[in-house]
């Protein structure tokens, strides 16, 4: 807890840094964390601001910039930890069908296409490839999660069962048995997301993080 507290106290300094600064576009390139080996400056905290501003769609204005600092800083620092794991195991596979799509949604929730999406990045000064390796660190953080927990996940059958039961009225046998495995994919999933926060909370606890 003494940590974590640490954490958001760091935070909103570095907050109050950037806020004495009137355009995001003015920020100079300074280390501003260190997280184990990795560094996160100024610039990426800026251009994780301005993506996150871009992918929910929000106005890049100095009053929504100010209001997604911490957010991002945290984001960045998140991601450091997962990115060290990752090369620590060297993982280096992952779905990339599942990195398109994922790009796809965002421009189809903005309204827009691929294209377009990428020059809406280049007009606000970021990178749309900085934007996909982000999420390519949570598509290799999965594939780490899976390999290091897949012999301990467990379902209970019987539960499975149960919530056919629950569900499977005026269902043919078909249905049926896609239902079951829909209800099984996500009982795993569940499973998964367990490890990975208990896991991730492990590496965050234990974590050398550094505020310039």
């Amino acid at each position: 807890m003494k940590k974590l507290n640490l954490i958001n106290i760091s935070i909103f300094i570095i907050i109050n840094i950037f806020l004495s600064s009137n355009s995001y576009s003015l920020i100079n390139n300074t280390i501003a964390v260190k997280v184990g080996e990795s560094l996160i400056t100024s610039i990426d905290i800026q251009n994780e601001i301005i993506t996150n501003l871009i992918i929910n769609g929000q106005e890049i204005t100095q009053t929504n910039i100010n209001k997604n600092k911490g957010f991002s800083i945290k984001n960045l620092i998140n991601k450091s930890i997962k990115r060290e794991e990752i090369n620590k195991y060297k993982i280096k596979d992952y779905n990339k069908k599942d990195l398109e799509n994922y790009s796809k949604n965002i421009a189809k929730n903005l309204g827009t296409n691929l294209n377009e999406l990428k020059q809406i990045f280049q007009q606000s000064g970021v990178s749309y490839n900085v934007f996909l390796e982000k999420h390519e660190t949570e598509l290799l953080w999965n594939t780490l999660i899976f390999q290091l927990y897949k012999n301990q996940i467990n379902i209970n059958i019987v539960d499975v069962e149960n919530e056919v039961e629950k569900t499977k009225k005026n269902k043919n046998d078909e249905e049926i048995k896609k239902l079951k495995i829909n209800i099984l994919n996500k009982k795993k999933e569940e499973k998964l997301n367990l490890f990975s926060r208990s896991h991730f909370l492990n590496l965050e606890n234990t974590a050398v993080i550094k505020f310039q």
